[in-house]
């Protein structure tokens, strides 16, 4: 049963994903990645862990051009969300992360963004490749970084690290 509920969570969660973002998929995203290859840098964002199979999706989707997909078992799949717009929906990264990473906890949530205790991350941007988590950066309401604006719409702004969605790198359009 408790199985049955995950697949259900996950549904529910990739519907609204697809109403919100404008019916992007896991292998769209992911590839916009890939074939990034100019964009680089750092972004900080919103972040939740998906689910081990997400991994291997999001590898499958990318044909495993991401020297990491080879070792699928050992990351986690993240999705780092620094911006969200009318026009272009969510804009961050798909990022993964190593499954002994410290705090991984934090990242298995079930925050939305504009939640108040949510976690957020600093992310690397490689053309070529899936993001990377580098750091855990502001969690439980700390005041580090926060969400500005209104939950579907607004962004990520973190003055101990002098970002602000609104003039600083945020990713790839999710789209």
């Amino acid at each position: 049963m408790n199985k049955k509920m995950n697949v259900l969570k996950i549904g529910l969660a990739l519907a609204t994903a697809m109403v919100v973002t404008g019916c992007a998929s896991v292998g769209s995203v992911a590839n916009k990645m890939v074939n990034n290859t100019e964009k680089s840098g750092y972004i900080y964002g919103f972040a939740g862990v998906g689910t081990d199979a997400t991994v291997q999706e999001v590898c499958n989707a990318i044909n495993n051009k991401d020297y990491r997909c080879a070792n699928a078992d050992n990351y986690l799949a993240v999705a780092v969300i620094s911006k969200f717009g009318f026009a272009d929906g969510a804009v961050g990264i798909n990022a993964l992360v190593k499954k002994d990473f410290q705090n991984i906890a934090v990242l298995k949530h079930h925050y939305v963004t504009g939640s108040k205790d949510a976690p957020y991350v600093k992310a690397k941007v490689v053309p070529g490749q899936l993001g990377e988590i580098v750091e855990i950066v502001s969690t439980d309401g700390d005041g580090k970084c926060y969400w500005s604006g209104m939950p579907r719409i607004g962004g990520v702004v973190c003055p101990a690290y002098n970002y602000d969605y609104r003039k600083d790198f945020t990713g790839v359009v999710y789209r």
